[in-house]
């Protein structure tokens, strides 16, 4: 059996000794690519594999930022090629998580035809400024309709791109989440960005769900948003890296409130998707 998970931020593997007093079983890592961000491992007593797949586009893409994100050029998206990384694996694949979403608000120039057709926040480049929008539903049009068509027999799951909670800032200009419960209803109120990617998002599911079933192809939704709103405890906020504070108890860090690292929101995540894949 196989599983793929695109673009997850947060993994963890047990130290053998913990494993063992678990009774959990300590896969075995069987491939790591050059920047050690696309990874597979194998759980021999179950007979799975499961992949994890660097895309962050989806389609094909060259990018140039390090670690934190910093860019030193715009990213260079084709909009009519899919990624090889997760197209090459994708017939063998059981069961599949599809994410994207916030990647496409970087800047970047737009490939279409082996040609420029335009571009998002690149001033003076005297290029057409078509927004992320455009890219966006270009890119899950077609993956999409790749999907629908391809006669996967496996289990596919699309997730909607997820809320982040910054505060006083962004990821790049010193945002962060100091929240260690779980907000009350209504306290927090989804962010435009992310509202702009949702519907995008639903509006290209809709559309080819109402085709796979024909096609015989088994195409799944994971919308968490509204759930995920309320969790602004469940980032690694300035835990991102293992001890940030050991050297400086007041050194000035970079704090994730994006990805999803903590026990709770995983968890229902997990709950979730048993529920479907266990009973449909």
């Amino acid at each position: 059996m196989l599983c793929s998970l695109l673009d997850p931020f947060c993994h963890v593997l047990l130290p053998p000794n913990l494993a063992r007093k678990l009774g959990v079983e300590q896969p075995v890592q069987i491939h790591q690519d050059v920047d050690s961000k696309s990874k597979r491992w194998h759980f021999q007593s179950y007979n799975l594999t499961i992949s994890n797949i660097w895309s962050p586009f989806l389609v094909k893409a060259a990018t140039f930022e390090d670690i934190n994100g910093v860019s030193t050029a715009e990213v260079q998206l084709h909009l009519d090629k899919l990624d090889k990384k997760w197209l090459d694996i994708y017939p063998s694949l059981d069961y599949m998580i599809i994410s994207t979403g916030k990647w496409f608000l970087k800047a970047a120039v737009y490939h279409e035809n082996g040609v420029i057709v335009g571009c998002h926040l690149c001033p003076g480049k005297n290029l057409l400024e078509l927004g992320f929008e455009y890219a966006y539903k270009k890119t899950l049009h077609y993956v999409m309709d790749f999907i629908k068509t391809s006669k996967h027999k496996g289990l596919i799951f699309f997730r909607t791109s997820t809320p982040d909670h910054f505060k006083n800032g962004e990821w790049h200009n010193g945002g962060i989440c100091p929240k260690t419960i779980p907000a009350k209803e209504g306290e927090v109120k989804i962010k435009d960005l992310n509202r702009i990617l949702r519907n995008i998002e639903l509006e290209e599911f809709e559309k080819a769900s109402a085709k796979v079933a024909n096609n015989e192809v088994n195409l799944k939704l994971l919308d968490f948003t509204n759930l995920l709103l309320s969790r602004p405890d469940g980032h690694p906020g300035p835990y991102r890296q293992f001890q940030p504070y050991s050297k400086n108890k007041t050194a000035v860090v970079q704090n994730d409130c994006l990805h999803w690292c903590i026990p709770g929101p995983i968890d229902f995540w997990n709950d979730v998707i048993m529920e479907i894949v266990v009973n449909g």
